[in-house]
């Protein structure tokens, strides 16, 4: 909605006239809400669930976002971190052979990487409206590895898929084998910030395990274990221009995180 309303904005700001008097009336509502926002110290956020929109205070949504990071036990650290990140990406994907082709290695270093962005949205449904953490990981140095190498955790070992499901059609599916009586309850679970309580010493060993009872070459295991390595330590964030890394849990938004919570 904040986007919105500085998308209309601008477009009504970048008519040299106005077409009708709707558009000016229009253009004064939007600097209205503008201009009460900033004079309140106050943000327009989307709610975590439905297409709700949440006025909230700066210092109220600043504390919101400081409590997440507290507790799940992200450090503040030097922003010039990923500059030893890339430089991890680019040996891992040099020692990396079998699963890396030499001649396509440059399509997973990303050259103008970028620290992870944290923003939260806000979750009214929950006692104390705390925030579900949004990681855009897409500039993230690991990123393009983290997407090829999810193909191959696939494959290398096979999971069976059975604390998850492929699409609304798969889940479907499985619900119409059950038998209706009408003693039947449909029961939905959640869990608290499912990423950043993984363990992530135990998955390492769930992996080597699992690939060991696949019978997977010595050589390639230790690739996969080398990348898996790479990917877990590469759990950072920044807000408001400030860098923080996990020393625990996955990676949120990174494209491995689903299926490592699967093999846990």
């Amino acid at each position: 909605m904040a986007k919105q309303l500085k998308k209309l904005q601008t477009q009504q700001i970048s008519h040299r006239r106005y077409d009708s008097r709707k558009q000016s009336e229009e253009l004064k509502v939007l600097n209205s809400i503008k201009d009460k926002l900033n004079r309140n110290k106050a943000l327009i956020k989307k709610a975590d669930k439905g297409a709700s929109i949440v006025i909230i205070y700066l210092k109220e949504y600043e504390q919101k976002v400081a409590d997440f990071i507290l507790n799940n036990g992200a450090d503040e650290v030097d922003g010039n971190i990923m500059t030893k990140f890339q430089k991890d990406l680019r040996s891992t994907i040099n020692n990396c052979k079998l699963l890396i082709d030499t001649g396509n290695k440059g399509r997973f270093i990303n050259l103008n990487p970028e620290t992870p962005l944290l923003r939260g949205l806000i979750k009214i449904h929950k006692a104390g409206t705390p925030i579900c953490p949004i990681i855009n990981y897409k500039n993230a140095p690991s990123y393009k590895l983290a997407k090829m190498f999810t193909g191959i955790l696939k494959s290398y070992p096979p999971l069976p898929n059975v604390y998850n499901v492929q699409n609304s059609v798969q889940l479907m599916n499985d619900l119409s084998q059950i038998p209706f009586v009408p003693e039947l309850k449909l029961a939905s679970l959640d869990i608290s910030n499912m990423y950043t309580n993984i363990p992530t010493k135990d998955l390492i060993d769930i992996i080597d395990m699992v690939c060991k009872q696949h019978n997977i070459e010595y050589m390639l295991k230790r690739e996969i274990l080398t990348i898996t390595r790479l990917i877990i330590m590469q759990n950072y964030f920044s807000f408001q221009k400030k860098t923080y890394i996990q020393s625990n849990g996955l990676a949120m938004g990174a494209p491995t995180s689903s299926i490592f919570s699967e093999i846990y």
